[in-house]
C-alpha cells in the first residue's frame, strides 16, 4: 500500500512538471497560436493537458451536489439562480387567466380620483327617462301577460323604477334647495344683515310642508294620511308585545 501510494504521487508530482512545461511554452507562443493549438487537440484534451481538468469528473461532481446559493448576511436576500426553465402554459390555461382579469370600475376606483356626488348625479339625470320608457314598457307587458307569477315579477320591478326616479326627484329638490338657502346667505352677508342658517329641523319642517302640499294637489293625500295611520298603529303593536 505504501508503494502504490509512493508512486501515485510521483505520477502527480511528474504530471504536473510536464503541465508547468507546458504552461510555460504556451506562455511564449501568441494568442492565435494557442487557439490553433486548442482547435487541433480539441478543447477537452487541452483542458487536460494544460489546466489538469476533465470533464467527465466535473460533470460527475456537479450531478451528484448541486449548487447551494449562500447569504452574505441574514438580512440580505437568498441568491438564486437565473438558469431556471420557463414553465408550460397552455391555451386553456391562458384563456383563464384572461377570463380572470379584475375589471375596474373608473367611476368608482380610487385611482381615478375622488367621487362627486353632484357632478355623478348630473351626468347621469338622463337615466331618469330611461327609467320612464322602461315603466311604459313593463306596463304594457303587464297587461298582455296572464302569468301570476310573472305579473308579480312585473309589479315588483315597475315599482322598483318607479320609486327610484321618486328619490331622484327628491334629492334634486333637496340640493336645489340647498342652493336657495346658501344664496339667502350670502345676499344677506353683502347687504350687511345678519344671515340666518336654516337649522335640520327647519328643513325637516319646509319639506313636509311641501310634501303635504303635492298630496294634496295629486289628491293622495287622503291615502297618504291613512297609509301613516296603519304604520303607526303597527309600530305602536309592537312597541306594547302585541305583534
Amino acid at each position: 500500500m505504501a508503494s502504490s501510494s509512493g508512486s501515485d504521487s510521483d505520477d502527480s508530482v511528474q504530471t504536473e512538471e510536464e503541465r508547468d512545461s507546458i504552461r510555460e511554452d504556451l506562455s511564449k507562443m501568441s494568442f492565435e497560436e494557442i487557439m490553433k493549438l486548442k482547435e487541433q487537440l480539441g478543447a477537452k484534451v487541452y483542458k487536460e493537458a494544460v489546466l489538469g481538468v476533465n470533464d467527465d469528473s466535473t460533470s460527475k461532481s456537479h450531478s451528484k451536489k448541486p449548487a447551494t446559493f449562500k447569504r452574505l448576511n441574514k438580512n440580505r436576500p437568498r441568491e438564486l439562480s437565473a438558469k431556471r426553465q420557463v414553465p408550460f402554459i397552455s391555451i386553456e390555461q391562458k384563456k383563464s387567466s384572461k377570463t380572470e382579469e379584475r375589471v375596474a370600475d373608473p367611476r368608482f376606483d380610487g385611482n381615478c380620483g375622488d367621487f362627486n356626488v353632484n357632478h355623478f348625479k348630473e351626468n347621469y339625470k338622463f337615466l331618469s327617462k330611461v327609467r320612464l320608457k322602461d315603466i311604459t314598457r313593463l306596463r304594457k307587458q303587464l297587461r298582455e301577460t296572464t302569468d301570476n307569477n310573472e305579473r308579480k315579477a312585473l309589479q315588483v320591478e315597475i315599482q322598483r323604477l318607479a320609486n327610484k326616479n321618486v328619490e331622484e326627484k327628491k334629492w334634486h329638490i333637496k340640493q336645489n334647495q340647498l342652493k336657495r338657502e346658501k344664496l339667502e346667505v350670502q345676499q344677506a352677508i353683502q347687504k350687511g344683515l345678519r344671515p340666518h342658517y336654516v337649522t335640520k329641523k327647519e328643513r325637516r319642517a319646509k319639506e313636509l310642508v311641501t310634501q303635504f302640499e303635492q298630496l294634496k294637489k295629486s289628491g293622495k293625500l287622503s291615502k297618504h294620511l291613512e297609509k301613516r295611520r296603519k304604520k303607526n298603529v303597527a309600530k305602536d303593536r309592537r312597541q306594547l308585545g302585541f305583534a
